[in-house]
């Protein structure tokens, strides 16, 4: 098969990129395949290098925003795809080109259409456009955990036998982005990973922290995440209340598992999430996770993790406190996160969603 694969949307590296990395990296070398990412000069950057049997197509653009890569998805894209004689497209995200009836669409959670705070009106509208097209167009959709396809079931209406699970994977970290000498091993903290965005949860993380610190003195809390103006108003009162605070802004792969790597724990405090792939990235470093008891969270974690209730500081704060405080849950949690991540594997993951291209194999249109 002609496999094409949509990367020209991303121009940064977060969670829909880290699945695509993922699933491209541990592709596996079918000769009968012909299998063609299309990237714009960013998204080539981050996903390189690849596989020697996946071969890459960078798009240049003279500008590169969201409007011209839209209206590029929209017009240019499927007639080159067409031209091409692709069999199929892949795309890790609802980003796609809407009249194009030979994809696969990835929806990672229903959080543009069940929470308010998520998007702006406009926002909202875009999203659900590209949903309508998603359910209409597409011959199938992929999504990341068990709890995101009930959402889309039962939030979205979208149709249940079109729905396919394919887990986000993890792997062991190369040794060279583990730094002997880390600055970090100086410093007693606990780690958040996450933005501004209101169900991430930050507000009343800092407001638990803040109650941590009156109980446990030379403790830091380390946020790693796009370092916004939206950030800076939401730190902003916390971190003159307690300058234990540290905001990182982005920072590289190698950097943020070095970050983890020497943590005390892992906080993983949101109101909603599609999957969760922090708690894995922690896990397979041996490093404790406490996180909010939802749904995802509970899926995927299991029992190699410790929870507390989202929307209450003074439990988030016991939580946290209850494993700086105990060596024996640390190393259960430790050994219980290693055996967890077992359950999740990109090799997996990539094999699965290819025997799911190859059910359209004698279905092509060219």
């Amino acid at each position: 098969m002609k496999i094409a694969i949509n990367a020209i949307p991303y121009t940064s590296w977060q969670g829909i990129e880290v699945f695509l990395s993922g699933i491209l990296n541990s592709w596996p070398d079918n000769q009968l395949d012909e299998v063609v990412v299309f990237a714009n000069k960013k998204s080539a950057q981050f996903l390189s290098p690849l596989p020697d049997n996946i071969k890459l197509k960078i798009i240049n653009f003279n500008i590169l925003n969201r409007i011209i890569i839209f209206l590029y998805l929209q017009i240019i894209f499927p007639y080159n795809l067409k031209k091409g004689k692709f069999d199929i497209l892949f795309c890790p995200s609802l980003l796609s080109p809407w009249f194009y009836n030979r994809k696969i669409v990835t929806i990672h959670d229903a959080a543009p259409f069940v929470l308010k705070n998520e998007n702006s009106l406009l926002g909202k509208i875009f999203w659900s456009i590209n949903l309508f097209f998603a359910k209409l167009t597409s011959l199938k959709i992929i999504t990341v955990s068990n709890f995101s396809k009930k959402e889309l079931i039962n939030n979205l209406r979208v149709d249940q036998n079109n729905i396919e699970v394919i887990y986000n994977g993890t792997r062991e970290p190369v040794k060279s982005s583990l730094t002997p000498n880390s600055k970090w091993k100086e410093i007693n903290y606990i780690v958040v990973i996450g933005n501004a965005r209101p169900r991430k949860n930050l507000l009343l993380l800092f407001k638990a922290f803040n109650l941590l610190t009156n109980e446990i003195h030379n403790i830091k809390l380390i946020v790693i995440g796009k370092n916004d103006d939206n950030m800076k108003t939401l730190g902003k009162n916390y971190k003159v209340l307690n300058d234990n605070i540290i905001f990182t802004g982005f920072i590289s792969e190698s950097e943020k598992t070095d970050i983890i790597k020497n943590a005390k724990i892992l906080v993983f405090p949101s109101l909603y999430e599609g999957f969760g792939l922090p708690i894995l990235e922690a896990e397979i470093l041996e490093i404790p996770v406490v996180c909010s008891d939802i749904p995802a969270f509970r899926e995927i974690a299991s029992d190699s993790a410790v929870f507390f209730d989202p929307r209450n500081e003074e439990d988030m704060k016991e939580k946290i406190k209850q494993i700086l405080q105990s060596d024996s849950l640390v190393n259960t949690l430790k050994i219980k996160g290693r055996k967890n991540c077992l359950r999740f594997n990109w090799e997996n993951s990539s094999s699965h969603l290819i025997n799911i291209i190859h059910t359209y194999e004698n279905t092509s249109n060219k």
